[in-house]
């Protein structure tokens, strides 16, 4: 069981100490769970591992748990033991992903603060190659992993597998031109000077975030080496619900930020042959994303249309989002 993992295991106050007169940078960890979350314990003592072994100072983890219920709850008071810089914030009502990340931001106080969705792992050493690619280049605001997907069999695996791969061959293009906006937030470092409170009601944080950071005049990157095991929905209707959602908060994002998020999907229509181009380049990453690239078509035509349907009438419907099985 989980409860059982020793806290020994995890650095302690006085080594930290130690640490910081050595002037390493310093970073928080916040979490953003909502109503249920595998193994609490575990996920948090990996966490404070994979810190330990950065090049820098956590300060704090934070985990805002919003609408999370027993035994859960027991479980997220038991990892709260493990280490003194651990906090637990409760919202017995979820009130949205934006709200729980800025009462991460006005809890932490460090250089840099890193953002993992409680439902996402991080590989070894994804967070110490986030630290050190943003620690190492003052002029860099924001770095994500890259987030991978396993596609155990079906349609909607194939498919998400297929579109992850295109978000991630995009990023890594913006990555090399220097002209990225956009970072995932499934896994993703921010410069604590580049960021900023999140507007009430907005959807896609980390769109907005590294938006804003940009427009600071930072620059926004993708680490190859730091990855994140995602997980994805599993049936088409909660794909194209997802990507509704997503298209939406992205419209947000460009009305807010005054430009949009560059994506692939924001690529085909702002710049069609560099889209078409990362689109070919995508699949042919596997023969077998041909047999969804048509499911691929027709459900984004779909959920764009939804997506702008919601735009018009302004809905918050968004704001705390419907969790996928």
């Amino acid at each position: 069981m989980s409860s059982a993992i020793p806290p020994t295991q995890v650095p302690q106050t006085g080594e930290a100490i130690d640490a910081k007169t050595r002037q390493l940078p310093t970073f928080s960890v916040g979490v953003c769970a909502a109503e249920a979350m595998e193994d609490p314990v575990g996920f948090i003592q990996s966490l404070l591992l994979e810190s330990a072994h950065s090049q820098g100072v956590m300060r704090e983890l934070v985990v805002v748990a919003s609408g999370v219920q027993e035994p859960t709850l027991s479980e997220l008071w038991l990892a709260r033991n493990l280490d003194v810089r651990v906090n637990i914030l409760i919202e017995a009502v979820r009130r949205g992903k934006a709200e729980a990340i800025n009462r991460i931001l006005t809890s932490v106080s460090a250089d840099y603060i890193v953002f993992v969705n409680a439902d996402a792992i991080p590989e070894p050493g994804a967070i110490s190659s986030l630290l050190e690619t943003v620690s190492s280049n003052p002029t860099v605001g924001a770095v994500s992993a890259l987030p991978i997907v396993e596609a155990p069999g079906g349609a909607a695996s194939l498919l998400t597998k297929f579109m992850w791969t295109a978000h991630n061959e995009c990023s890594i293009v913006l990555n090399h031109q220097g002209t990225a906006n956009h970072s995932s937030d499934e896994l993703v470092v921010f410069r604590a000077s580049a960021t900023t409170p999140l507007p009430v009601g907005l959807v896609n944080d980390g769109a907005y975030m590294a938006g804003v950071a940009k427009r600071r005049g930072y620059t926004v990157k993708v680490c190859q080496s730091a990855r994140v095991r995602i997980r994805t929905p599993s049936r088409l209707v909660e794909v194209i619900l997802q990507r509704r959602r997503i298209l939406f908060g992205h419209a947000q994002v460009w009305r807010k930020v005054g430009v949009p998020p560059k994506t692939i999907e924001s690529m085909l229509f702002l710049s069609p042959i560099a889209g078409v181009r990362l689109t070919v380049r995508s699949l042919s990453k596997d023969p077998k994303f041909l047999l969804v690239f048509p499911l691929a078509v027709v459900g984004e035509i779909l959920a764009a249309a939804l997506s702008i349907i919601d735009t018009l009438d302004a809905t918050t419907a968004h704001e705390v989002w419907r969790r996928f099985t």
